[in-house]
């Protein structure tokens, strides 16, 4: 049996949580840039949920931009989709799942530009979601009279333009346009894209000023990890699109707009979505307390033979080592910018059930790439706060710079495991008693030098050396 809206009925809702029939008659309110699994997972996971409780009362229409694959399965199955829920949820495993109608149609801007345009004139469209790739959303190519126009800006430039020419302007129409992508400041760099574009075009000034003015431009900060496709056992009947997701889910959407947050309605079903006039915070958890331990844990995970980073839980050491990182270390230097405890706490324990996940095989070797910049990005201004109030240099995120010294030094240069930009200027110094040291010191590497921290670089060095004598995992039992 296939998943479409005629077989719903003779699908076993005990098991699976099945669509109330009311949705199929709810108007079109957003207008979606992107078919991907991360849209399909988040936001229109959130918009189904509300309209399955009577709040939103609005569905999706997709617009798929790529030329890859096409439509026929979201034609199909009448835009129907099965998302599984697997993982750690508070130290259980939880498994949950839905067919998803949020999305009413699909269309392809090659074979339905025209008819994409068309939706710009409805007066319920109210909110416009987008996920391109982050170079998409800086791309400025193409003319909006192109059909389609090339670049994903012109897209929107052409699909606004075209809506604010049918209602002459009017203020009223304009749209909560949020975008999705892994870009700070996404929303106001969109903005700005389409101001650009629109001034390049030489478009009306009153159309600059309508963009300016009657459309709330929100940044946003998704976080949810979804792999993608399922296995065909885990269904009773064929769906060519279900996907996966883990359980932990967050959208921090900017805005502190009353209208803003009238039309978002979806919002209220979940308290993991986040209206806030300020999305920093949450930006700045996701990094420091998600992303700075998956880098500081990578090369633990690589001199250990740990594959999946599932796994490094299996080994009471490492698992010490994580916990004492996330909870001694990080969390009081996030703590120390301002960030309550009653946010950071909640926050670090759903990070060890997203790392456990058994569900994910998510392997540290892909997280190893670009190694040198993401510890950059990540643990460096760590670092800088930890010296703001403390002395003494902090032992875990040295365990973690050590392992990393190692790791890219014991690459092989001719087949690297993973691409690091930095790992030819690392390799030099290795040629030199001091490596460490000169590693540690070098501003080619580092956006600030590591050996103007205090006891750190030589920390650093005697956790490198304790290693090479002693492995990993006695090291860590040793220095913690």
């Amino acid at each position: 049996m296939n998943l479409d809206k005629q077989h719903l009925a003779g699908i076993d809702n005990q098991e699976i949580e099945v669509p109330m029939e009311s949705i199929f008659t709810m108007p079109e309110r957003v207008v979606q840039f992107g078919t991907g699994a991360l849209l399909r997972g988040l936001p229109d996971d959130y918009i189904h949920q509300a309209n399955q409780k009577g709040i939103f009362n609005g569905r999706i229409v997709v617009v798929k931009s790529t030329r890859t694959g096409n439509t026929t399965a979201f034609d199909n199955q009448n835009g129907l989709y099965t998302l599984i829920t697997r993982g750690m949820e508070k130290g259980k495993i939880k498994e949950l799942k839905c067919i998803n109608a949020s999305i009413s149609r699909v269309l392809s801007v090659h074979d339905s530009w025209e008819e994409i345009l068309t939706t710009a004139t409805s007066p319920l469209i109210s909110i416009l979601i987008s996920n391109t790739t982050e170079a998409g959303l800086l791309e400025l190519g193409g003319a909006i009279d192109d059909s389609p126009p090339v670049s994903f800006t012109a897209k929107v430039t052409a699909y606004l333009y075209h809506r604010f020419s049918y209602f002459n302007g009017d203020n009223s129409k304009g749209l909560v346009i949020i975008p999705t992508e892994l870009v700070s400041d996404n929303a106001k760099v969109l903005k700005r894209n389409i101001v650009w574009m629109a001034e390049q075009q030489k478009l009306s000034k009153d159309f600059i000023d309508w963009i300016d003015k009657a459309n709330y431009f929100c940044n946003s900060l998704v976080d949810r990890i979804v792999p993608g496709k399922v296995s065909e056992e885990d269904l009773s009947y064929t769906d060519q699109l279900a996907i996966m997701a883990e359980p932990y889910k967050l959208w921090a959407i900017e805005s502190d707009n009353q209208d803003v947050k009238s039309i978002l309605s979806f919002a209220w079903v979940d308290s993991t979505v986040k209206i806030v006039p300020s999305i920093a915070q949450y930006s700045e958890l996701k990094l420091r307390l998600l992303n700075a331990p998956h880098i500081l844990c990578c090369g633990i995970a690589l001199l250990s033979n740990t594959e999946f980073v599932k796994d490094f839980f299996n080994n009471e050491i490492l698992d010490r080592y994580i916990q004492y990182l996330l909870f001694k270390e990080i969390s009081p230097i996030v703590e120390q910018s301002g960030i309550s405890h009653e946010l950071i706490q909640p926050f670090g324990e759903a990070v060890i059930d997203r790392f456990k996940n058994p569900f994910l095989l998510h392997k540290w070797q892909s997280i190893a790439f670009q190694y040198t910049t993401k510890l950059n990005m990540r643990v460096c201004p760590l670092i800088e706060q930890w010296y703001s109030k403390q002395s003494e240099p902090p032992i875990g995120i040295a365990i973690g710079l050590a392992a990393y010294i190692l790791v890219i030094c014991n690459q092989d240069t001719t087949e690297p495991s993973f691409q690091d930009d930095a790992s030819l200027i690392i390799l030099r110094h290795q040629e030199y008693s001091d490596f460490t040291t000169r590693i540690l010191s070098d501003p080619k590497i580092w956006d600030k030098p590591l050996h103007n921290y205090p006891g750190l670089t030589s920390i650093v060095h005697t956790i490198v050396t304790h290693i090479e004598r002693q492995g990993i995992l006695a090291t860590i039992n040793y220095f913690l």
